[in-house]
């Protein structure tokens, strides 16, 4: 029961979260999205956004630990690319495209059902991301989807 209550909690919290930035990037008001970005990173995940976003997927997945949070934090990657993009930052964009799609790549390997904006945000990422650029294993975890289809 604890369980279930901390991941109904953990839902809602991102779910604000993830609408508080929406909001402020339509407000164009990019400095307090990145500080969202941040905190929400530190009080839903336990540690700070630039720490989580310096490993590679595989290695930040492992250490989150639940698929829950490895969405939750794919999430927020695919918010600051959306950030980047809007500020004309498209290197920098693409760069945390990839990332997101890896940590989605890793949260379903994890067991996580990807469904309602979390589907339609990957969706968006293997679009906008080339399976050329992102590392051999989340080629391999995206080749292996490709084939359960």
């Amino acid at each position: 029961m604890i369980r279930k209550d901390y991941i109904e909690s953990l839902i809602e919290q991102f779910a604000a979260a993830f609408s508080a930035l929406l909001k402020l990037r339509r407000e164009r008001k990019t400095g307090e999205a990145q500080q969202l970005l941040r905190d929400t990173a530190l009080s839903l995940l336990g540690m700070e956004y630039s720490t989580l976003t310096m490993a590679d997927a595989a290695s930040t997945a492992r250490l989150l630990g639940q698929p829950l949070r490895v969405v939750g934090l794919a999430r927020l990657v695919a918010e600051e690319a959306e950030l980047f993009q809007e500020q004309g930052e498209a290197a920098r964009a693409s760069l945390r495209w990839g990332l997101a799609l890896e940590l989605f790549l890793e949260a379903r390997a994890l067991g996580a059902s990807l469904e309602g904006e979390d589907a339609r945000v990957f969706a968006g990422l293997r679009q906008k991301v080339a399976p050329a650029l992102l590392s051999e294993r989340a080629q391999g975890l995206l080749a292996g989807m490709t084939q359960e289809a």
